[in-house]
């Protein structure tokens, strides 16, 4: 019985902070069938559901407003930057936005550049909001994929190829 109650208290515990981490994960994507770089956010919906109402508007509905969900794609756009080694931007644009179960999706993509032997990136969506804000970067397309994780102290991150 106190063996029952022991796990049953674990279960329960794991639940209630289980969503307490802030994190989000991004792909970027270097797509050589498309000769496009492309970049895919993820964030967890309940994330963003509060983040809009810090953001924005205490009244704010990612959910249910198309606005929201474009002021927030917009905010990620200005939180999410790559440069190659030179320090020259390459411009992403926008591509779009959706709900999708449990996670909000931000989608940009750029023209694939030439001869890159590495980026850096910046990645500062929500750590503004949260201390502990975690947003891991996923590099795939250039050989082995590479994992970049940005926290309250990292801003330019770079990998190289």
């Amino acid at each position: 019985m106190y063996t029952l109650i022991a796990v049953l208290f674990m279960l329960v515990a794991n639940n209630a902070f289980a969503h307490q981490l802030k994190a989000a994960e991004t792909t970027v994507l270097f797509n050589k069938q498309s000769n496009q770089l492309e970049v895919m956010h993820r964030f967890y919906l309940h994330d963003t559901e509060h983040a809009v109402q810090h953001l924005f508007d205490k009244k704010a509905d990612i959910i249910g407003s198309k606005e929201t969900q474009h002021d927030f794609a917009n905010y990620v756009a200005t939180q999410f930057f790559i440069k190659d080694l030179a320090e020259n931007t390459l411009a992403l644009n926008d591509v779009g936005f959706e709900v999708d179960g449990k996670f909000f999706w931000v989608y940009q993509e750029t023209k694939l550049p030439t001869d890159l032997t590495g980026i850096k990136l910046f990645n500062g969506a929500l750590r503004e909001l949260w201390p502990t804000q975690v947003n891991m970067v996923n590099i795939e397309g250039k050989g082995e994929v590479k994992t970049l994780y940005f926290t309250k102290n990292e801003d330019w991150l770079v990998t190289k190829f």
